[in-house]
């Protein structure tokens, strides 16, 4: 219970000094009420009597239910109370003109100023120069469009030190009295931004580390060939031939991994973003070298998923598989169903189908004839918005890759709304 509150029981209605109050207002309301007498023809006192006791007793009751009541009512009051002013957020009530007409505890500490200072002061007061017209211009649109407001604003305490803040406004309409107010939370992020910025420079050090290494590793792998090639023409013993063969297939695998690592850390640096998966195919299918091979588009105009901008690559590197490895291939085919509520976006070829048990190990990194980074890039990529990719094509009748997008993730939009 919040401090300095009487116990509900001090002010019940049992306590004398309320018993009095009330009967004197009920004599002033008797007193200027019409005097009409009731009829008693044919009761005797005793019946009167009995009468009265009875009402007795039913005022009785009901002035104990309302006791109950009232206790209940205000247990509830203070516990909420305790709630709003301890709560972890600093909660506000402005009026139109943004003047805070309520604040919480938790607010006045957030400000670091005396809850009666706050009180009909602007809350423009503790926003940094530089965002006070930004504000101004926020709050008209939540008091007169009823727009919800959510921004990351910088805030001057009652000491002068700021901090980065979180804060959410919302217009409240339903009050009893006409009155238009706007409820306002706000949160210091000083951690999470500290965390954010944090995690930015060691995502940037790691980056440089990773990159400096991956060259100096390359020109030593381009070193390494050039002396076997001198060194294969020094040496032409044919029994060498399968060892030198041997070198150049582990150097070709270490060029690979390392160029795995410089694709892999793109993913997930860009925000995921809707993708309008038709025209990407459009785009893609003009870049890639399909030779002969015929790109059949049929994603419906504005199929959109929401997806890492890396999915541009995944379209890329299905193409490339089918053309590399799909045989005597004519028709490469982008399609969408639907499934158990799931929009699936397919790809799908002619070409030689790929058998039963490597359907799983495409996917893994270093498998295959190439590289194996391909498809194992687009699986991560496809991942971060929870879309999942599987082969289920029959072995000669053609590749099949299954796209599974999950609710939420996916929509069809007339052309022109998506990017």
């Amino acid at each position: 219970m919040a401090a300095g509150k009487k116990k509900p029981e001090e002010n019940g209605p049992a306590s004398p000094g309320i018993r009095r109050s009330l009967r004197a207002a009920a004599e002033e309301h008797l007193a200027r009420s019409p005097k009409v007498s009731p009829d008693l023809t044919g009761q005797t006192p005793e019946e009167l009597i009995h009468e009265l006791q009875v009402h007795q007793v039913e005022l009785e009751t009901q002035a104990e239910e309302l006791r109950r009541a009232h206790l209940a009512l205000t247990e509830s009051r203070d516990k909420y109370l305790d709630l709003f002013e301890f709560a972890p957020l600093g909660y506000f009530t402005l009026n139109d003109r943004g003047l805070i007409t309520e604040v919480n505890l938790t607010g006045a500490v957030l400000l670091a100023a005396e809850r009666s200072n706050l009180v009909h002061a602007p809350l423009s007061n503790f926003f940094a120069e530089k965002e006070r017209d930004q504000w101004h211009r926020d709050f008209v649109d939540v008091v007169k469009k009823g727009e919800k407001l959510a921004c990351n604003p910088t805030l001057v305490r009652g000491d002068g030190s700021s901090f980065p803040a979180r804060m959410e406004a919302v217009r409240i309409s339903d009050r009893s009295d006409g009155m238009i107010t706007v409820r306002v939370a706000i949160g210091d992020i000083t951690d999470i931004r500290n965390v954010e910025e944090g995690l930015s420079l060691a995502k940037k050090k790691l980056e440089l580390l990773t990159s400096i290494t991956r060259h100096d590793i390359n020109n030593q792998l381009m070193t390494l060939n050039g002396f076997l090639e001198l060194l294969h023409k020094k040496v032409p013993d044919p029994d060498l031939c399968d060892y030198f063969s041997r070198i150049e297939k582990a150097i070709f695998r270490i060029s690979s991994m390392i160029q795995f690592t410089k694709e892999y850390e793109q993913i997930g640096i860009n925000a995921p973003a809707w993708q309008n998966c038709r025209i990407l195919v459009d785009t893609i299918a003009k870049e890639a070298p399909l030779g002969k091979v015929r790109i059949k588009n049929d994603l419906p105009a504005g199929t959109g998923v929401f997806a890492d901008p890396l999915v541009a690559r995944v379209f890329y590197n299905l193409m490339d598989n089918a053309v590399r490895y799909g045989g005597k291939i004519t028709t490469i085919r982008f399609s969408v169903d639907e499934r158990e509520g799931n929009q699936v976006i397919v790809c799908e070829d002619d070409g030689i189908g790929i058998p039963a048990d490597e359907k799983e190990k495409i996917f893994e990194r270093g498998f295959g004839k190439n590289s194996g980074l391909g498809l194992a890039i687009s699986r991560e990529v496809l991942s971060i918005t929870g879309i999942t990719i599987k082969e289920t094509g029959g072995p000669g009748t053609g590749a099949r890759f299954e796209m599974t997008v999950p609710v939420g993730m996916f929509q069809h939009r007339t052309p022109g709304d998506l990017p």
